[in-house]
């Protein structure tokens, strides 16, 4: 039964982030806010024409370019800026059991560390639904929120998307008899992808740095977060 409602979670935790990322589309149309890349596309067009060319939209595209250009993250924004990657650290733990069995070191920190938030999240099926929503609509227009720690929410709310592909084939084929070998790349594989990006997200945030490097990801937390 757990197990079932488990699965429901994540079936509703990926229609919940499309459905997230398709609204935010859709209102940034409606406001006329163009994407990230059509922001650099303007810029590079507004480079060659003259001065008294441009108007006053033009004028506005440059400075929403500039908001959403910061990268800096001063005081306590750097440790607000981490706590959202709980989320997809927690979610997708059970992929790095390969990995802790060969680094019984890793093995010991995870059991220490992880492993019993993880129990603890599991225990309550939809508690990572919740979490999800809190980190994807409830960091949004928030007073007081700065807007790269609510881009940083918006990331990791992506990546613990993007667990949730490999989640379903996980557990539709945990009964089946397959190869150890192809158990153990596949779930490796997943374990280093995710693991790397909130390595990297949170080495960046503590450095002040703002973690808008990963591909395909990080454009996407862009677009959700907005420009203010």
């Amino acid at each position: 039964m757990l197990k079932r409602f488990w699965n429901v979670t994540t079936i509703l935790l990926f229609f919940c982030g499309f459905a997230n990322a398709f609204q935010v589309v859709n209102v940034n149309r409606r406001n006329g806010l163009p994407s990230a890349q059509s922001f650099r596309q303007e810029n590079v067009v507004s480079s060659t024409r003259q001065h008294g060319l441009m108007n006053t939209f033009e004028r506005e595209n440059r400075l929403t370019l500039s908001m959403w250009s910061s990268d800096e993250l001063e005081g306590d924004d750097r440790i607000k800026a981490c706590i959202p990657y709980v989320l997809p650290l927690l979610d997708g733990d059970y992929f790095g059991k390969y990995i802790y069995q060969r680094i019984p070191p890793l093995g010991t920190l995870d059991q220490i560390f992880i492993a019993p938030l993880t129990s603890i999240l599991q225990s309550f099926p939809f508690l990572s639904l919740i979490l999800f929503l809190l980190l994807s609509l409830g960091t949004r227009n928030v007073d007081g929120m700065s807007r790269n720690v609510r881009f940083n929410a918006q990331q990791a709310v992506l990546i613990d998307i993007a667990l949730i592909l490999p989640t379903i084939i996980y557990e539709g084929v945990e009964d089946v008899d397959v190869p150890r070998q192809l158990a153990e790349f596949g779930c490796n594989f997943v374990w280093y992808f995710y693991m790397s990006a909130i390595v990297y997200s949170v080495a960046m945030n503590l450095r002040g740095r703002k973690p808008n490097e990963l591909p395909f990801i990080s454009e996407a937390a862009e677009l959700m977060t907005g420009p203010m």
